[in-house]
């Protein structure tokens, strides 16, 4: 029942006010710390990666079989046609995580997100703007290669 009358509040605004809305709330979080010293941060880690394990067709439709039934507008497919068919597609994730890993680049592709608003937590006002937070929405193979990294980072750090 609410969620209704929320997603009509939200549909009042446009996708410029709510630009608008939480580019100057970032901007005036930005101003208000502009003269605050930089905190210095001592490092901390203690050896550095010079290689990594790749990952194998395995581990990849591992990957693709627990991840969750959640797609991006930006995927060229739907999660569970991905899932339908991850051992054809497998070799060709496990090319690019591991083209991606070894070369320390993370494809410009995977960058981008489909940013939403979602109302807070307890707001009750979905008809003010300072009741939303923006949320993003990621592409399933950029999920796919953070979860990849963090696979082989750890296998790498035991």
């Amino acid at each position: 029942m609410g969620e209704k009358n929320d997603a009509r509040d939200a549909a009042s605004h446009s996708a410029e006010d709510f630009t608008t809305f939480f580019s100057d709330k970032v901007d005036t979080v930005r101003q208000s710390t502009s003269a605050t010293p930089l905190h210095r941060v001592m490092p901390t880690a203690t050896h550095t990666l010079h290689q990594w394990d790749p990952v194998t067709l395995e581990d990849v439709i591992k990957l693709i079989g627990n991840a969750p039934n959640k797609h991006c507008q930006l995927d060229p497919a739907p999660t569970w046609l991905v899932k339908q068919h991850s051992r054809l597609l497998a070799p060709f994730i496990a090319l690019l995580i591991n083209k991606s890993l070894a070369g320390g680049c993370f494809p410009v592709q995977f960058k981008h997100a489909v940013v939403s608003p979602l109302i807070k937590k307890g707001s009750t006002d979905s008809s003010q703007l300072k009741s939303y937070r923006p949320v993003s929405n990621l592409p399933f193979l950029s999920k796919l290669l953070e979860k990849a990294f963090r696979h082989s980072y750890n296998a790498s750090s035991l």
